[in-house]
């Protein structure tokens, strides 16, 4: 049985109603999804800089001044160059959040592949300060390197503090947001006692070697494989957090995976979302890279991306498809995983929930504050249930 929960839309744009300059866009260019400036704002904790950055572009390509990865790559520099002087004089979490800070805003400059002149640059810095705010991390950020097809996986090992051998939650962004975009969203699971482990997906980030194909979830078996045997967590105890495009692995992982104990399929597309071709420029620019097509081939694209249906795939067929616990949750307004797709997910099995957040978009940027602490709540349930 399955409990649907509706949150109206009033509740989240309250919490957006510092930020009236983002309504103010209408005679500028838009370069990217509103969606996108306000789930920034958020993160930086500083819409005026977005947006003040925002207006200084003049466009997509190039590297020069008013290029995209130009101007967000100034600001990241200046908050890297003050998370050094942080350092120096010894102040770590000043130190922390300014690294944390110049990652992000290079983050946005390689933003949203790493296709185009400048990206793969920014893309190194994005990394670079990410590594050097978890030098100040409590405990500090562990690297992990994971064995995979003859090559190296690298994850971003979060742990809680005084939890000694922690659950793990296996943890993945969507097609354009990647293992050093997630702080804000893994912290509430992590001051709730859990490890949080970010990698990429195949296809995405680090791992473009790859070609994201509909089985790619097949990696994390194999991160399962590792993990389970880690010294510094319960091997007992993994669930997977999936987020948009790897919302889509969580899905297929709560049908073929059984060493989990629960799941979380944020925004996840697993049907009627991959017969979706209205897509923004940016999405169609991230998919196409994490696929190996070129973003001009859109009905090669369309074609192959039907092939990631659950439904198709012969995954899901009825209502006890979905074996282990699994939450699935986004916006009511989302085109790109509509409710459709999440009725049918929650429809498909036992123990599953479904939270749909009224009069939001895709991936609930607006209830983010409020959702997170909840879903890391449910998890922290599913977790005593498989002690039990």
């Amino acid at each position: 049985m399955h409990l649907k929960q509706l949150l109206y839309g009033l509740v989240g744009l309250c919490l957006f109603s510092q930020d009236l300059s983002l309504a103010e866009a209408a005679n500028e260019e838009e370069f990217v999804e509103e969606r996108r400036l306000r789930l920034w704002s958020a993160q930086t904790k500083n819409p005026d800089l977005i947006r003040s950055t925002y207006r200084r572009i003049k466009h997509m390509r190039g590297t020069d001044p008013g290029s995209w990865v130009y101007e967000w790559s100034q600001i990241g520099q200046y908050f890297a160059d003050r998370g050094d002087a942080f350092a120096a004089a010894d102040e770590p979490d000043a130190a922390r959040q300014a690294f944390l800070t110049a990652s992000k805003f290079y983050g946005i400059a390689r933003f949203p592949a790493k296709t185009l002149p400048g990206q793969a640059e920014a893309y190194s810095q994005h990394l670079k300060y990410y590594k050097r705010a978890g030098e100040y991390f409590d405990p500090q950020l562990v690297i992990i390197d994971i064995p995979y097809d003859g090559q190296t996986i690298q994850g971003y090992l979060h742990l809680p503090t005084d939890v000694e051998k922690p659950p793990l939650i296996l943890w993945n962004g969507g097609i354009d947001t990647w293992k050093g975009d997630v702080y804000n969203n893994i912290k509430p699971y992590v001051d709730r006692g859990f490890a949080v482990l970010t990698f990429d997906v195949l296809g995405t980030g680090e791992n473009t070697a790859w070609a994201a194909q509909a089985d790619s979830n097949v990696l994390h078996s194999r991160v399962i494989d590792f993990m389970q045997n880690h010294p510094l967590i319960d091997g007992r105890y993994i669930a997977h957090v999936g987020f948009s495009f790897s919302g889509y692995y969580a899905a297929r992982n709560a049908i073929t995976e059984d060493r989990l104990f629960a799941v979380i399929a944020a925004c996840a597309a697993i049907h009627d979302g991959w017969k979706n071709t209205d897509r923004a420029w940016e999405i169609q620019e991230a998919l196409a890279a994490a696929i190996h097509f070129s973003p001009d081939d859109t009905d090669a694209i369309n074609e192959y991306m039907q092939g990631f249906s659950l439904v198709k795939q012969g995954l899901l067929t009825n209502d006890h498809s979905v074996t282990q616990p699994t939450l699935i949750v986004n916006g009511d307004l989302d085109t790109l995983a509509p409710i459709s797709d999440l009725r049918l997910l929650a429809d498909s099995g036992q123990e599953t929930d479904l939270w749909i957040m009224g009069g939001d978009q895709h991936c609930f940027g607006q209830y983010r504050s409020i959702v997170m602490p909840n879903m890391a709540n449910w998890l922290a349930k599913k977790l005593a249930a498989s002690k039990e």
